[in-house]
């Protein structure tokens, strides 16, 4: 099974995901990053307001990037 894993980042730096997470394929770890940007926007509004510049990217267990998904457009997501 494909193993992605899941950076957190805002223009300036990078947090990187380093344990990731084996998923049956790329559309599996949109979902996942759907599922995680959620809850990166579930704080309160100040929170949120901090986050509208950050975004998730995806790679695959080879480092190329699969997803690169704005948590803004995330927000405005209903699935």
């Amino acid at each position: 099974m494909p193993h992605f894993y899941f950076h957190l980042q805002d223009g300036r730096a990078r947090l990187e995901d380093r344990s990731g997470v084996s998923l049956p394929d790329a559309e599996a770890a949109w979902y996942q990053a759907y599922r995680n940007a959620r809850e990166l926007l579930a704080g309160d509004e100040r929170d949120r307001r901090q986050r509208a510049g950050q975004w998730l990217q995806v790679e695959d267990e080879g480092g190329l990037q699969v997803w690169t998904v704005a948590l803004t457009e995330i927000a405005e997501l209903s699935l």
